[in-house]
């Protein structure tokens, strides 16, 4: 499997730059997603605003998220993760870096977002595969 099969069917969630933080916490909560990719005005990926970021920069500070653009609080793109890389790579990369969010690219485009959800998800699928498998084997 690799994080191609993992975000196939999924809309790639993004905001540009100069949206408000406001527009993006709510873009988020309706989406019940915890980080968005930020892309710049020319649709490259510039880097990722999460919960974390929300909290850290706009609340703490008490700065007024209407009057904020997206791109004065975004985290800066620390790592990507390739479609053709695996999930065992992507949770690897996340560990090494401390994020639960990578933005996924097709060579220089970018094209999703990869959750630490969705890693696990994948796991557990894995699981009760294998689950499947020794209980038939036994069965036998």
């Amino acid at each position: 499997m690799f994080i191609r099969d993992v975000i196939r069917d999924r809309e790639p969630y993004s905001l540009r730059a100069s949206a408000s933080v406001l527009d993006a916490a709510e873009f988020m909560a309706q989406r019940r997603i915890g980080a968005v990719c930020v892309l710049d005005e020319e649709g490259k990926l510039i880097g990722v605003f999460s919960e974390r970021d929300l909290l850290n920069r706009v609340v703490v500070p008490r700065s007024d998220p209407a009057g904020m653009q997206l791109g004065q609080v975004t985290s800066p793109l620390r790592a990507v993760i390739s479609c053709d890389e695996t999930p065992h790579q992507a949770l690897e990369r996340m560990e090494r870096i401390g994020t639960r969010h990578l933005p996924v690219v097709d060579g220089e485009k970018w094209v999703g977002m990869l959750s630490m959800r969705d890693l696990l998800r994948v796991q557990l699928s894995e699981q009760g595969h294998e689950l499947k498998l020794l209980h038939e084997y036994i069965s036998q």
